[in-house]
């Protein structure tokens, strides 16, 4: 049990009491139930892979190396960096952004000097150069507005401007309020964030 409930805490706003429920329910659901999930969870590892353009991982049933957002046609000048795979999907309902992505997959610590093991920045920069050579003109940086989320942002700004100096570097306008998170804001609030980008 102790296993389980450590595993379920690694979840993204899960902490010990709710990790605690999920074992209890666990144990309690019928053998059909527990195998199905085991199920599911096996077929991560079979099927989902890690976009080569976006780095949004997605999952593989027609045995490409791009997600279905990259291998649609999409404006070359702009491209958005965002923290989780899915707050493309947000952005994508706000009808608001037809450029480019690419995702972190994680925010770096506050204070921490290591951002190099939080973030892929060769992955980075060889997406920001292969988007230069299609006429790239801006980065959008749309990350959550929190002390984490603004300490990312920071590194990036820095990292980005020092190796491309001549790019545009802008951030999400601050209808989303300090403390809050990407995935809960509504479509207007980011359309009016992309719009009053600064």
């Amino acid at each position: 049990m102790e296993e389980l409930i450590e595993l379920f805490k690694k979840f993204p706003g899960i902490g010990p009491r709710q990790a605690k429920r999920f074992v209890s329910f666990l144990m309690n659901s019928n053998n059909g139930y527990r195998q199905d999930l085991i199920t599911g969870i096996s077929h991560i590892n079979d099927k989902v892979v890690t976009c080569i353009d976006c780095n949004r991982k997605f999952i593989n049933y027609k045995n490409t190396d791009k997600c279905q957002i990259c291998t649609k046609k999409r404006e070359d000048n702009k491209l958005l960096i965002l923290a989780y795979d899915n707050d493309i999907e947000i952005f994508e309902r706000t009808m608001a952004y037809n450029g480019q992505y690419f995702i972190l997959g994680k925010y770096i610590p506050l204070f921490s000097e290591k951002a190099h093991e939080y973030i892929d920045f060769d992955k980075l920069y060889k997406r920001i150069e292969n988007l230069n050579t299609k006429g790239l003109q801006e980065i959008i940086l749309a990350l959550n507005a929190t002390s984490d989320g603004d300490y990312t942002l920071k590194i990036l700004k820095e990292n980005i401007a020092k190796r491309f100096p001549e790019m545009k570097i802008s951030l999400l306008g601050r209808g989303i309020s300090t403390g809050s998170e990407i995935e809960y804001a509504d479509q207007e609030t980011l359309r009016e964030a992309l719009k009053f980008r600064r």
